[in-house]
Formats: C-alpha cells, structure tokens, sequence
C-alpha cells in the first residue's frame, strides 16, 4: 500500500473512533432524557450506516479508497 494510502486510512481510523465516541455521547443524552425512542431511531441510523460501510468494504480497493476519501473530505 502506497505511503498515501496509508495516510487516508490513519485519517479515516481517527474519523471513525470520533464518529463511534460521538455516537455514544448522543444515544448516553437520550438516555439520561429518558428518550427511548430517539434512542431506537439513533440505532437504527448508525446500523444503517454500517450497513452501508461493510457494502463497500466488502467491494474493491478502488471503491474502498474513493468512499475513504470522501468520507475524510466531508468532515
């Protein structure tokens, strides 16, 4: 893997560990509001989200690096 390539993924890694702190964060405010169905509706969003993840992961290193890096651009 090219010295690039590895950079886009140390991004994307750091991104991911923010995204899944975040996300906790959130569901841990819904539930101290005792919000249970925002709680399910968040899940449910997150679930989908990887759900779309592992699609493209599961495809090929082209794709792979393109949803990579634009997952870094957008943040």
């Amino acid at each position: 893997m090219s010295k690039c390539n590895d950079e886009f993924l140390i991004k994307y890694i750091n991104l991911k560990r923010h995204e899944y702190i975040n996300d906790l964060q959130v569901l841990l405010g819904y539930a101290q509001l005792g919000k249970s169905d925002k709680i399910y509706e968040y899940i449910q969003r997150v679930i989908d989200e990887y759900n779309n993840e592992r699609n493209v992961f599961n495809s090929d290193m082209d794709s792979i690096m393109k949803f990579i890096k634009n997952k870094i651009e957008e943040n």
